[in-house]
């Protein structure tokens, strides 16, 4: 009696071709989910920073890379859009047209993620925090806004609870690193 030969373990023809372009297209959406859910690598180069990046350091010494927002038009758009944040990441805002320290306004709209708010003084430190600031999906311009009681020089927004986490409260002095 024969015995039956055994399939091919190398698929051939147009099976061998579906396999390919299965495996092909896992790829490219494994890899451009990565590409787009995981947050950025850390600053390299000159001092630290590249790419625009500033850092905040708190006095526990956990370091924040911050986005710079530093002309009209990038602190309009914010972080209208995005859905989440690394903890160690944030949006720096600065004025620097304007010589004065300001009562800077914040709205949330076109946010989709819950954000902390923080003004800082000309010596980085807190002079006002909104914890936990919602989004708001209003679709008109009457969002609420979030403004500081004292004259502030900068701005940082970190995700919802980071402030809290790392104990940022009025009078916590930060160092901040701006890039060349």
């Amino acid at each position: 009696m024969t015995q039956p030969e055994p399939a091919p373990s190398t698929p051939t023809g147009r099976t061998f071709i579906l396999r390919v372009l299965s495996l092909t297209a896992c790829l490219i959406l494994g890899t451009s989910l990565l590409a787009f859910s995981a947050p950025p690598p850390p600053p390299s180069g000159p001092n630290g920073l590249s790419g625009g990046l500033a850092t905040v350091s708190t006095p526990d010494g956990f370091m924040i890379y911050c986005e710079l927002a530093d002309t009209p038009a990038k602190r309009s758009q914010g972080l209208m859009f995005r859905t989440r944040m690394a903890p160690d990441r944030g949006m720096l805002f600065t004025f620097p047209e304007f010589q004065e320290p300001g009562y800077w306004t914040f709205w949330m709209k076109n946010t989709k993620m819950p954000l902390d708010i923080l003004w800082l003084d000309q010596d980085g430190t807190i002079v006002h925090v909104e914890r936990y600031v919602p989004i708001c999906t209003r679709t008109d311009n009457l969002c609420p806004r979030y403004r500081p009681k004292t004259a502030a020089v900068l701005v940082l927004e970190l995700g919802a609870g980071q402030a809290a986490t790392l104990n940022l409260n009025v009078g916590t002095q930060l160092t901040i690193e701006l890039p060349q």
